[in-house]
């Protein structure tokens, strides 16, 4: 009778405020009780209310699993396992020689709101899923395909379900992710047909018997949207993947930063990963998305980045060049989804991964950014700094670089006498105003307006 009084008295259900299975869950867990917990906590219970699953594992399973450990070629070879080894291509697209000042891809409807993974190491699934979804929004459609220019929310559970390298709900990475899915699936699915839900029975049984999930679309609708190239440590394999950095020793270099941020303004969101295993779990996983994030780099982890992410702008917030994070840790997490990281900094260890994926239709030749890439008349509490949506030009780094190295040069040289360097940063119209759009773009068709139905989806 005790323990039945206990497992009663100990239940959850979903009638209950979240404060009130907070507490509970506190004393019948014996967990520590703080403000920290208790916003994971209810992100966590919303999930539960929404698609059911178990209460106790909401708090022990927060720190998330270590990403799929890859080996790295030392020579060319002709039979490389891309489940076991990195496998990418190489950058096929020239850096621009103009990019914005600053590039926030939701401001130019080209990346979807943050989702959340929920209690499964499914990082890399959302990553893949959100580079997608951008690919799609920057694809050009025949009129057999219109379909995809407003169904543009992509199915996690269906990529997670139908990849069966890794474990189901188990560590894997963007570029194993990718290349299952190139050789092995045939297309992409929409959310509303398989709504996210790991803990599904029917999901779980489906892969335990390595049974694919089937698509729901109409087989004229079939979509891989991304091109392929020859994968570099493999010249008889094909990959999607880009890889603008993959050295896991380096962080990010002035020029890595500049193609970045050169994909950023042609509309071309980033993967990218992060550390999120930091001893302090209730800290990250509660970040405020107002304030930049400057958090060291654990080097003595192993591996370093255990999470990944998408990058999907950049520009400055509160004066500090930043990059935008979206996460998988759902909307109630940072700034709806969102964290801002200093440029440079490497903080969680955010700049030393980055892969690409190019649109199926995209001009490999293009060297114009978006045409659209937002008003950036900011001013929320979770935006980047407002600026004009000028674009700069990149011979300004140069001078900036020179300018700082010789002034303390000559200043310590030189008695006497004192020397100004000045020079006016290159501005270019902002290319949003109609009246100052290229010839070319003129006749750019006008983006079509975003679906904004989204299903709620669920973290590692």
């Amino acid at each position: 009778m005790l323990i039945i009084s206990l497992a009663l008295t100990c239940s959850i259900n979903k009638t209950e405020t979240c404060s009130e299975a907070y507490n509970k869950f506190v004393a019948c867990f014996n967990k520590s009780k703080s403000e920290e917990s208790e916003l994971v906590f209810c992100r966590r219970f919303q999930y539960y209310v929404k698609h059911g699953g178990l209460i106790q594992p909401m708090m022990d399973t927060e720190i998330p699993s270590q990403l799929k450990k890859l080996k790295v070629i030392t020579k060319a070879s002709t039979e490389v396992d891309c489940q076991e080894y990195y496998c990418y291509a190489s950058n096929v697209l020239k850096d621009l020689t103009h990019i914005y000042e600053s590039v926030d891809l939701r401001e130019a409807g080209l990346s979807n709101p943050a989702q959340d993974q929920g209690n499964c190491s499914s990082c890399w699934v959302f990553t893949m899923t959100s580079l997608m979804e951008n690919s799609i929004k920057l694809q050009q459609f025949d009129s057999s395909q219109q379909f995809w220019a407003m169904s543009r929310d992509l199915s996690e559970q269906f990529i997670l379900s139908n990849t069966f390298g890794p474990e189901y709900c188990g560590e894997s990475d963007l570029m194993v992710g990718f290349d299952y899915f190139n050789k092995n699936i045939e297309t992409v699915e929409i959310r509303a047909n398989f709504v996210y839900n790991p803990s599904y029975k029917f999901y779980n049984d489906s892969f335990a018997k390595n049974i694919s999930l089937k698509p729901k679309i109409d087989k004229s609708l079939y979509l891989k949207p991304f091109q392929t190239f020859q994968v570099i440590q493999d010249d008889t394999q094909t990959t999607p993947v880009i890889g603008i950095h993959t050295d896991e020793e380096d962080i990010f270099t002035s020029s890595t930063i500049w193609t970045i941020k050169s994909y950023l303004s042609r509309g071309i969101v980033i993967g990218g990963a992060m550390q999120m295993s930091n001893k302090n779990m209730n800290h990250i996983l509660t970040l405020d998305g107002s304030i930049v994030q400057n958090i060291a780099c654990d080097m003595s982890q192993n591996p370093i980045k255990n999470h990944q992410v998408t990058i999907i702008g950049y520009g400055r917030k509160n004066g500090q060049e930043v990059w935008i994070i979206k996460n998988s840790y759902g909307q109630y997490w940072g700034g709806s989804g969102h964290i801002f990281v200093p440029i440079g900094k490497n903080s969680m260890c955010s700049e030393m991964y980055a892969i690409a994926i190019i649109p199926l239709t995209y001009d490999l030749s293009s060297t114009d950014p978006y045409f659209n890439i937002g008003s950036h008349t900011r001013g929320n509490y979770y935006d980047l700094d407002r600026d004009d949506g000028d674009l700069i030009d990149s011979d300004n780094d140069a001078w900036i670089l020179a300018i700082e190295i010789m002034i303390p040069i000559f200043g310590v040289g030189t008695i006497g006498g004192v020397f100004v360097f000045t020079f006016k940063k290159k501005q270019y119209k902002n290319v949003n105003d109609p009246k100052n759009q290229p010839e070319e773009l003129e006749n750019e068709p006008e983006k079509e307006p975003e679906n904004d139905e989204t299903v709620s989806s669920v973290l590692e």
